[in-house]
């Protein structure tokens, strides 16, 4: 492609390490297919008898089948079992980014499974988290809605807070105020808190089974004793109250309203803004399993990783003469301009000093806030790949004012204007070093990982020496002193080790979702024509300038 130069080499040091990663990737694989379908028969059944669909398969027939359906936070929940009560999966709630007619969309859905759909302790942070990659991304929202409100015997840890059900309703406001589409379909019983939730947006579906009310028949019955079946019918809503827009027979007419609905938007403005035409990468993604290591301790080539990611395998590094342990890379997704940021994770040498893997210096750090302005003036996109152990210490360090470095390039991603960006945490995001490469707490669209990655402070290994081995060096230490010192020293390391497993820290949301290595490049073509979407602001001026001529 003009412009660009190959990257990588075709040639790669094998890790060795392809069936470790492959295990790793298939466990992740089980626990997703157990959370999609580890539901009763007696559930389905009472479902399917209701004439229903179950949000799974409400999520399936609205996107469109021939592109991805990336979930977000699938994870979340696992951790987080209600005493007596069915475990929530997914925090009783579905959130994807996915194609609906072509256009990029976030789908919010109820899981009908569990307690009537309720919102459970963590539901309403979730749904706020989806929400904010619409808002980041600038796509639509559809939510496929069947809520009793807030799971009541929870109600004390998801009402009130600022994180609680309310601050639903609060983005939902902003994403309107933004000019962001916002669209529901109805297709239960649909009460108090799960009624604001589409009375947000701009158009409202409902079923000939759904209800729309302040308060359903159990309320109703106790407040006021007036007893019979739940009020606000869709007739009530379509026809005397204007709630809603449609009345439909069933769910599969719901769906095929809202993917109307959606059809009728612009267009997506890709094809605007694509520079060439779209090109696979060169250089197969299957390589990846071969050039990663599962030691997140052994370094590899970052270019090769990012030559596998790109169109035709091809860009231009940007600053390449400084910094030389961040890498910098303008290039193409899906015939989109992007910019790539990734840090190497082996030793290098660079002025007769040796550089560690992973560890972020002062002109790296400095290299990184330039190219994220740059990028940001331009109105192009930003793709982090983070395998970072955090920022160099010492004497020198602090000579060299790391943290005032560091301070400038987080006061550069931090801004609330800023383009789209997308953070992919390889193998591991530590320290300062998770947060300078656009870590979640910056407000990337999304935070990714693989079925490698480590969110940690520091190592387990580390942070138990920093802890112990000062302790354990008193040569005054009786043996049982040393041996109780030693036996907690072990246990620290092996919690904190189940602690920072990747299906831990999704689990946690500190991963939106965990992406095998031969699917990244498809997640990175959907976050860049998610993106696009939109029409956004291109006029490539500044990151021309910091590549070498």
């Amino acid at each position: 492609m003009m412009f660009f130069e190959n990257l990588g080499s075709s040639e790669i040091v094998c890790a060795g390490d392809s069936a470790r990663v492959r295990d790793r990737e298939r466990h992740v694989s089980e626990l997703l297919e157990q959370i999609a379908h580890d539901r009763s028969a007696s559930t389905l059944e009472r479902i399917i008898k209701r004439g229903r669909m179950t949000a799974e398969a409400r999520v399936q027939g609205l996107c469109d089948a021939d592109a991805p359906l990336w979930r977000i936070g699938e994870f979340e929940g696992l951790a987080r079992p209600a005493e007596g009560h069915t475990r929530p999966y997914r925090l009783g709630v579905i959130c994807a980014l996915g194609v609906v007619c072509g256009r990029q969309c976030v789908v919010i859905a109820n899981d009908n499974t569990v307690a009537a759909g309720a919102w459970w302790p963590g539901s309403p942070e979730k749904i706020v988290h989806a929400l904010d990659v619409a808002m980041r991304l600038r796509v639509p929202v559809i939510y496929l809605v069947e809520c009793a409100g807030l799971f009541l015997p929870k109600q004390a840890e998801t009402f009130a807070g600022e994180t609680g059900a309310g601050a639903i309703f609060r983005r939902q406001a902003e994403l309107s105020r933004a000019g962001i589409v916002q669209v529901a379909g109805i297709y239960g019983d649909c009460i108090a808190g799960g009624g604001y939730m589409p009375l947000m947006c701009d158009k409202i579906v409902m079923t000939a089974q759904a209800t729309l009310c302040i308060g359903g028949a159990s309320l109703n019955a106790y407040s006021k004793g007036q007893v019979g079946a739940a009020p606000g019918t869709a007739a009530t809503h379509v026809h005397f109250s204007g709630c809603a827009e449609k009345c439909v027979p069933d769910d599969a007419e719901a769906l095929a309203t809202l993917r109307a609905w959606i059809s009728r938007l612009p267009s997506p403005a890709c094809a605007f803004y694509r520079v060439a035409e779209p090109f696979a990468p060169a250089l197969p993604a299957s390589d990846l399993y071969e050039i990663l290591p599962a030691d997140t301790s052994r370094g590899y080539d970052v270019i090769s990783v990012i030559a596998r990611l790109v169109d035709a395998s091809q860009g231009r590094l940007l600053l390449e003469n400084t910094g030389p342990e961040i890498v910098a890379v303008q290039s193409l997704v899906d015939g989109l301009p992007v910019v790539c940021i990734a840090n190497r994770a082996e030793n290098i040498v660079s002025e007769d000093r040796v550089l560690a893997g992973g560890v972020l210096y002062r002109d790296g750090i400095e290299k990184m806030r330039r190219v994220a302005e740059a990028a940001q003036s331009d109105g192009v996109p930003v793709i982090w790949i983070q395998d970072v152990s955090g920022f160099d210490i010492g004497a020198e360090a602090e000579r060299e004012g790391l943290l005032k470095y560091g301070a400038m390039l987080l006061r550069e991603i931090s801004d609330a204007q800023s383009v789209p960006h997308l953070t992919v945490v390889l193998r591991k995001g530590s320290g300062a070093g998770y947060y300078a490469m656009k870590g979640a707490p910056f407000k990337p669209a999304l935070v990714v990982g693989t079925a490698l990655s480590r969110v940690e402070v520091m190592q387990p290994e580390t942070l138990a020496g920093t802890l112990y081995d000062r302790k354990l060096a008193d040569p005054l230490l009786d043996a049982e002193a040393r041996a109780r010192l030693e036996a907690a020293r072990q246990a620290l390391v092996e919690v904190q080790q189940a602690a920072s497993d990747p299906v831990q820290a999704a689990a946690r949301g500190d991963l939106d979702m965990l992406v095998s290595l031969d699917a990244l490049r498809d997640l990175m073509v959907t976050f860049v024509r998610a993106a696009y979407q939109a029409p956004v602001s291109v006029k490539p001026i500044r990151l021309w300038n910091l590549a070498a001529l």
